[in-house]
C-alpha cells in the first residue's frame, strides 16, 4: 500500500497565517470587474478557516491517490479533530502506521477509506488493528498549476502535541 507523507503543522499561532486584503465583491470569472472598488481592509484566513484552532491542523499531502477529488501533491488541507466523518467525508486516517487522505464510505456492515484514483484499492477500517480516523478535512489550498513547493515556502514544522 502506497501511504502519501503528510507533514503535520499546529494552527494555533496567529503570525503563522497572515491576514491578507479582502475584496468585499463576488468576482464574475468570464467578464473584467473593477475590483479596487470593492477592497476592504484585511481578512484573517484563521478566523476563515479554522472553527476549532485547539484542533486544526495544516498538512501537506504527498501522492496521488486523491487527484479525482483535485487533492494534489503539494496541496495543503486543514484538519478539523473535532468534527465528526459523516460518509463521503474526506478524512485523515491512521492506517497501519501512517497517514492517508481518503473518502471514508460507511456501509451497513463495514467503514470503508476510498481514494479518489482507480489506481488505489479501498482500505477496510477495523478495530483489531491500529487503524482510525485522526480528523475530517475540511479546507484544500490548491496552487494553481501546482507546481512543487519549495522547501522554503513550508511553515515552521511542529509535531509537539500531535497524537494519532
Amino acid at each position: 500500500m502506497k501511504t502519501p507523507a503528510l507533514s503535520l503543522y499546529l494552527i494555533d499561532d496567529p503570525v503563522a497565517v497572515p491576514s491578507l486584503r479582502r475584496m468585499d465583491a463576488l468576482l464574475p470569472a468570464g467578464f473584467p470587474s473593477p475590483a479596487d472598488d470593492y477592497l476592504e481592509d484585511r481578512i484573517d484566513l484563521n478566523r476563515e478557516l479554522v472553527q476549532n484552532p485547539t484542533s486544526t491542523f495544516l498538512a501537506r499531502v504527498r501522492g496521488d491517490s486523491m487527484r479525482d477529488a483535485h487533492l494534489q501533491d503539494g496541496d495543503l488541507i486543514l484538519i478539523d479533530r473535532s468534527q465528526v466523518p459523516g460518509s463521503g467525508s474526506m478524512v485523515l486516517a491512521w492506517i497501519d502506521g501512517g497517514f492517508t487522505v481518503k473518502h471514508l464510505i460507511l456501509q451497513k456492515d463495514r467503514a470503508l477509506l476510498r481514494a479518489a484514483n482507480p489506481d488505489y484499492p479501498d482500505l477496510e477500517l477495523n478495530e483489531e488493528e491500529d487503524n482510525r480516523i485522526w480528523g475530517v478535512v475540511t479546507h484544500v489550498i490548491h496552487r494553481e498549476g501546482n507546481p512543487t513547493p519549495k522547501k522554503n515556502m513550508n511553515i515552521e514544522h511542529s509535531t509537539q502535541n500531535i497524537q494519532h
